[in-house]
């Protein structure tokens, strides 16, 4: 049977959209809009600022509304579904395709990796950066540096979560991959996950310009916590 265009109901347009991006491109021009299931909408476009808006399904015209800075009157569009792809469509306007992908992605993922990438060498380097958000743990990440005898200069931050919780372990392998991707090649490892012992870690350590790079696990029983800490450590010139 030859496919046919279907147009979604009002709760089938609010599962959809609902905490999720669409993606597509509109006049040409790329775009990806994110649809915050409290009413905002966020439209971002590339070299361009991004729009902040508002959202809603009116449930007697099963169609989505979106209200704009500028905008007067809210405007309307049904949502068209056909071969499994979707399409917005108006009175105005031809059919625009258009994809969803899960969650808050206005930002795709390699330009995500790059800017992680900048913000971990940057900091390596010696910038004051905050890296606090590269890992959501239970706790505010404790960050902190230090200079030692020899001149040695050490930055770090130490993620604090659940004794031996398994979103640390995946945090610290994800970290690790971070590092290696940015720095190049693979950190040296020290490690001791008996557990038997109530203080066990895993280290990863990197060579970089004057000086190097850790990332590291820690179980600490007397705390009940495991730490990921990420070291930089510059020698003197």
């Amino acid at each position: 049977l030859a496919a046919q265009s279907v147009k979604l109901k009002a709760h089938e347009i609010e599962a959809l959209l609902g905490g999720n991006t669409a993606v597509g491109k509109w006049q040409g021009a790329p775009y990806r809009q994110f649809f915050d299931p409290d009413g905002a909408t966020i439209y971002a476009q590339e070299g361009a600022r991004s729009t902040l808006g508002e959202w809603r399904v009116d449930p007697e015209r099963d169609e989505y509304q979106s209200l704009w800075p500028r905008d007067s009157e809210w405007e309307g569009w049904f949502v068209m579904e056909y071969a499994g792809d979707y399409f917005w469509v108006s009175k105005n306007t031809p059919p625009t395709p258009f994809k969803v992908l899960e969650g808050q992605q206005l930002v795709t993922k390699a330009t995500q990796e790059a800017g992680q990438c900048a913000l971990i060498t940057n900091w390596a380097g010696g910038k004051d950066l905050d890296i606090s958000a590269l890992i959501t743990a239970d706790g505010t990440a404790q960050c902190g540096s230090s200079l030692a005898i020899s001149g040695a200069k050490s930055v770090h931050c130490a993620w604090p979560f659940a004794y031996r919780a398994a979103a640390a372990l995946d945090g610290f392998d994800q970290l690790v991959e971070q590092v290696e991707g940015c720095l190049g090649g693979s950190g040296d490892g020290i490690g001791d996950q008996s557990v038997n012992h109530p203080d066990s870690y895993d280290l990863r350590e990197f060579k970089i310009e004057g000086g190097s790079v850790a990332v590291s696990l820690k179980d600490k029983g007397a705390l009940q916590q495991t730490y990921i800490f990420l070291r930089a450590e510059h020698q003197p010139e």
